[in-house]
């Protein structure tokens, strides 16, 4: 059906005026579509959101690792932590953590292996040291008996000691002689949830995701800039995940972000499990580099043996790796969700963020269980995430409300 040129200018025109009456006030850029309203294909421009709207704050329970474990602790009114819940629901457990430095003398020795073993040499648990020297492990309670041996490893150095799990040491300092060899390399994956209940910031979050792509590139121009992108849905839906694989492409890997839409899904839980299994085993390279993986999501993983289990494997062996999780947690995620991503992030090295509801957008955002924060726009926040993980210097929280626009 042909739609006069005077009837699609007034269509036009009123999408406008609905919007305005709406109240619906961001910043815009103008982006060209094909419309196919009158049977020929023409150009039309809109507005999509600009970055740099979306609101965050960071939360690090590997620096405040205390105030994680008070979230246990029953209170007189509730008799229970705010985590209680969620710990006996089972799976996790990470509130035996053993932090082990690993130095050469005064030099930090990052990309070392650090491994919790039993007797017979099985590993308990194993991690990688951050550009400080930091190693975080979680030996699960039914296995802290069990510990009997510290490994490292780096480069062509191996050294192990005797070690028993106690209170009283669960922070350690050891020394190997080694030297650092950390690469002008930083590896990127986003994995995105791209269901319908995202629909309310998808946009936002692929101009924020954007941003955030082609600062890190302009900023580090000595360093390989590998960028990986996962989408990923429910099982049922148009497709369970969608993969762009690790390329120095950025221009092609920011059109792919701009291609994907909302939609889908249909109950609360989504295949975060089969995603994050999907997303340790691609091609992450041996080296010693900046490995990081911005999970961005609503929701949580279907509650059952088998998907829970192919998530918590997942983390463990994104730790093993080196990659450290870092949740962008989005509106709708409840406090059980926030446990399992505070936990993906802890056990990885991670950080846990969050969007807030001082930018006005998106459904309700609930309040974390987190101490005094900084909020920023998300766009900056991930920029200073980057490049803290990539030189090990922390950078400066800028408060959003501080920022001219």
């Amino acid at each position: 059906m042909e739609v006069s040129n005077e009837k699609l200018i007034s269509l036009i025109f009123l999408i406008l005026f609905t919007f305005v009456i709406a109240g619906c006030s961001y910043n815009e850029r103008p982006i060209t579509v094909r419309s196919g309203l009158s049977g020929d294909a023409e150009n039309i421009e809109y507005s999509q959101p600009q970055a740099g709207q979306l609101t965050a704050s960071e939360w690090s329970d590997l620096k405040n690792y205390e105030f994680f474990l008070s979230l246990f602790k029953g209170t007189q009114e509730s008799g229970e932590g705010i985590f209680t819940k969620s710990f006996n629901k089972g799976y996790f457990d990470t509130l035996n953590m053993v932090t082990v430095q690993v130095k050469n003398n005064d030099l930090y020795i990052g990309g070392a292996s650090v491994e919790l073993a039993d007797e017979f040499g099985r590993t308990i648990y194993k991690a990688i040291t951050n550009l400080n020297g930091y190693a975080y492990l979680f030996p699960q309670t039914k296995d802290l008996d069990s510990i009997s041996k510290i490994i490292i490893h780096h480069k062509d150095k191996v050294i192990s000691n005797q070690y028993r799990y106690s209170l009283d040491n669960n922070t350690l300092i050891m020394n190997i002689n080694s030297e650092n060899n950390h690469e002008p390399v930083i590896e990127i994956m986003f994995v995105v949830d791209t269901t319908g209940s995202m629909g309310d910031e998808i946009s936002y979050l692929k101009s924020e995701i954007d941003y955030v792509i082609n600062e890190v590139k302009t900023s580090n121009e000595n360093t390989t800039i590998n960028l990986a992108l996962l989408f990923y849905r429910d099982k049922g839906d148009s497709y369970i995940t969608k993969y762009f694989d690790f390329t120095t492409n950025i221009e092609e890997q920011r059109e792919n972000l701009a291609k994907q839409e909302a939609a889908g899904g249909g109950d609360y839980e989504e295949a975060v499990d089969i995603a994050l299994d999907e997303a340790v085993s691609k091609n992450w390279s041996n080296k010693n580099t900046t490995k990081l993986l911005f999970h961005v999501l609503d929701a949580p993983p279907h509650y059952n043996q088998e998907d829970m289990t192919r998530f918590f494997n997942a983390i463990c062996v994104a730790s093993e790796k080196g990659i450290r999780m870092i949740p962008v947690a989005s509106s709708g995620v409840n406090k059980y969700t926030e446990y399992l991503l505070r936990n993906e992030a802890m056990m990885t090295g991670g950080t846990y963020v969050f969007l807030t509801n001082d930018s006005g957008i998106g459904e309700d955002h609930i309040e974390a269980s987190v101490g005094e924060t900084e909020v920023e726009y998300l766009n900056h926040l991930l920029v200073r995430l980057i490049n803290e993980y990539h030189t090990g210097v922390e950078g400066e929280k800028i408060p959003y409300y501080s920022i001219e626009e």
